[in-house]
């Protein structure tokens, strides 16, 4: 039986799971692949005495996996400098490469894909963890034009924006609570400031609309400003809010592609998506709307993707591989029309409804619904759903509203994406 020789590039709970994985379906897999995986070699910067490395030479020194004997470069080290330089010099050398470095495919995607000519790199454990969003893009819909993809793509802040709206949990106790359990790191603001999931973006979105997202250009937002008042209120309204990453088709050949809390019709599955779980929704022309959703991260499910990914690169006869990608036009963010919530702190004073209306109208937004809130201290929140209207428009809107002398404080907005 034909052997495909593996080196693994790092020893952490990825690689790890890798290595669990060969070590007990590696039958199944030699069934069902018609080829047997054999990792040959392993390199770290540290050896971890208590793994198996099913009987791979360990090394410190990851220019070793560049070797004869290395058929598929497994890339799990993570971070961008090294690991970019251990892709480029994989695939120079002709070597198919898995890898789970969703940052450096966002940042440097466009030039590893351009020299991937020969050698296809594959990379289904970068987006949404087990889920097989790339395989199914690249494909099975690959018939289909891509209207929209909305992706749930960052369990840390599903699962903190879950825990406030089933617990009424404040945002910094379920982020104590995510960091407890092991769900988001010591630092999180690469989470929860939206890193993580715009660099899943900047892949989704390219593969989706067939060219490269230059990271930098994208919208991100994060969730800290999102506060419990915010979740009660979108309850109100009809709505639950998530953190999501989303890729539309525009005018122009360009597209929108921005990450951002947002509020999601409650009575879609796309809401009650809960905890670290993730989800893509496509949105198609033959296909129609299909919701992918699982594990978005941990050990198991990352590397159940990359040795979907090793076995891909098995099967391939090393003639196709992502190509050249034009880079994508982004529809600025201030162009983008869509409906928004705001929360409105403002004095309770006779009229004032009626002036944040008009200010709002001023510049052609309408109210599409509106809550008011009982006075504490002398201020209440007015939370208003609006009309569709560009984002410059909003904005110009709420620096009128803010001139206002009853406002008593910020005014928070999310969009809105009603995925009809």
């Amino acid at each position: 039986m034909k052997v495909i020789r593996l080196g693994i590039a790092g020893l952490g709970t990825v690689a790890q799971g890798v290595l669990e994985i060969l070590h007990h379906n590696h039958k199944k897999i030699a069934d069902r692949s018609g080829f047997e995986l054999q990792v040959v070699r392993v390199a770290s910067r540290t050896a971890k005495p208590d793994v198996d490395l099913l009987g791979a030479e360990f090394t410190t020194d990851l220019g070793a996996l560049i070797a004869d004997d290395v058929d598929v470069v497994v890339e799990l080290i993570g971070g961008e400098g090294r690991a970019k330089t251990l892709i480029e010099e994989a695939l120079a050398a002709g070597k198919g490469v898995a890898t789970a470095n969703k940052a450096v495919l966002a940042n440097y995607g466009a030039e590893l894909f351009a020299s991937d000519a020969v050698t296809p790199l594959k990379f289904e454990a970068a987006v949404a963890g087990a889920i097989p969003i790339i395989q199914a893009i690249q494909q099975g819909l690959v018939a289909n034009d891509f209207y929209r993809l909305v992706g749930i793509i960052n369990g840390t802040c599903n699962y903190i924006l879950t825990a406030m709206q089933e617990e009424g949990t404040q945002f910094t106790d379920a982020l104590a609570t995510a960091q407890a359990l092991g769900y988001a790191e010591a630092d999180p603001s690469f989470d929860v400031d939206g890193i993580d999931a715009g660099h899943k973006l900047a892949i989704l979105a390219g593969l989706g609309f067939d060219g490269s997202v230059d990271f930098s250009e994208l919208h991100v937002e994060g969730i800290t400003g999102v506060t419990g008042q915010d979740i009660r209120y979108a309850k109100e309204l009809g709505f639950c809010i998530k953190h999501v990453g989303i890729a539309k088709a525009g005018d122009d050949n360009s597209i929108e592609a921005r990450v951002h809390p947002a509020l999601i019709p409650e009575n879609t599955l796309f809401a009650n998506v809960a905890g670290v779980t993730n989800a893509v929704l496509v949105d198609s022309d033959a296909a129609g709307q299909t919701l992918f959703s699982g594990p978005g991260a941990g050990g198991s499910a990352t590397a159940s993707a990359v040795v979907a990914d090793v076995v891909a690169l098995g099967q391939t006869d090393r003639t196709g591989g992502n190509g050249n990608r034009p880079k994508l036009t982004l529809l600025p963010i201030a162009e983008v029309v869509c409906e928004n919530y705001l929360r409105i702190p403002v004095r309770d004073q006779p009229g004032v409804f009626a002036d944040v209306a008009s200010a709002l109208s001023n510049h052609g937004i309408s109210i599409e619904a509106a809550i008011q809130k009982g006075a504490t201290d002398e201020v209440v929140s007015i939370v208003i759903l609006t009309g569709s209207c560009a984002d410059h428009e909003l904005t110009q809107a709420m620096a009128e509203v803010s001139e206002l002398t009853q406002i008593a404080g910020e005014i928070a907005r999310i969009r809105v994406e009603n995925l009809s």
